[in-house]
């Protein structure tokens, strides 16, 4: 006899491509294929070997999971749907599975992205020719994401956003992301109180400019954990013209250095001057 097939049902119809099937032990799965949600009705029985079926997902982690229902009442369903998707091709393209809390982090990403963009507001990203140059696939992938996105909602995807979105494609596709994330957290919230504390003041953490500092240092780090230094052709003008400001960005990554055992270039320090000025300012 034939190994028995859980039975499936439909649990969500995202779009006409993606399907949440769960299965009478309550177990989750997520199935990327073209048109298998074309027609398709919560509820209905579905097989989980249906050749249409390109890819799946299965939420290992219990935290992920219950992160990945709470995005439900935040974010469209077809969001999530554009994001299961976009993951599916990166996975494929980058040749390699992708963390699984990359189902959450990308469609809250685009999800909020969307908002944004809608109101007018595009978040600048200073670094996004590095990002092209350093991560060229997953630049690629991102690219390819955001002409799904601009097609399926009708709004243009600017470049600055298709850098985010390779950032969190390079990330979710690396082993060390886990390890990386909680050293990284933890040091740049001890940076972020520091600056506080020389500022003499809490920052608005929905400010665009605290967006910004906070992509910032969490790339800055990534870059010097992974040995891969950048060149800041101004930093030197940057010192003389903004001295307190460089003081201060100065001392900041004093604690990162030590709470990472690393150490930060001058020119890494000069671009963390420019975020810092605009508080002072």
């Amino acid at each position: 006899m034939g190994a028995v097939v859980e039975a499936y049902v439909i649990e969500r119809v995202l779009n006409n491509n993606v399907l949440i099937l769960r299965a009478n032990n309550q177990d989750e799965q997520i199935v990327i294929g073209r048109g298998i949600g074309f027609g398709a009705r919560r509820g209905s029985p579905f097989s989980p070997t249906d050749a249409r079926i390109e890819k799946r997902f299965t939420l290992v982690h219990e935290e992920n999971q219950q992160h990945f229902e709470q995005l439900f009442s935040v974010v469209p369903e077809p969001v999530i749907g554009i994001a299961e998707e976009i993951i599916a091709y990166a996975a494929k393209a980058l040749g390699r599975e992708l963390h699984e809390h990359i189902h959450v982090a990308l469609a809250d990403h685009i999800g909020f992205a969307l908002n944004r963009l809608r109101g007018g507001i595009n978040i600048e990203n200073p670094f996004i020719e590095e990002i092209q140059m350093l991560y060229p696939r997953a630049f690629a992938v991102a690219k390819t994401g955001a002409q799904w996105i601009e097609e399926r909602f009708q709004i243009g995807i600017p470049i600055e956003e298709v850098g985010f979105l390779t950032l969190h494609l390079h990330s979710a596709s690396h082993a060390r992301k886990v390890r990386e994330t909680v050293r990284l957290t933890d040091a740049v919230t001890l940076a972020v109180k520091e600056l506080e504390r020389l500022l003499g003041k809490t920052l608005p953490r929905s400010q665009l400019n605290y967006v910004r500092m906070m992509i910032h240092l969490r790339f800055a780090i990534q870059r010097i954990l992974r040995d891969e230094p950048i060149q800041n052709p101004l930093a030197d003008t940057i010192m003389e013209k903004m001295p307190e400001s460089f003081a201060i960005a100065r001392r900041v990554t004093q604690v990162i250095e030590s709470k990472l055992k690393i150490h930060f270039p001058t020119d890494e320090i000069a671009y963390l001057t420019l975020h810092v000025d605009r508080f002072l300012s």
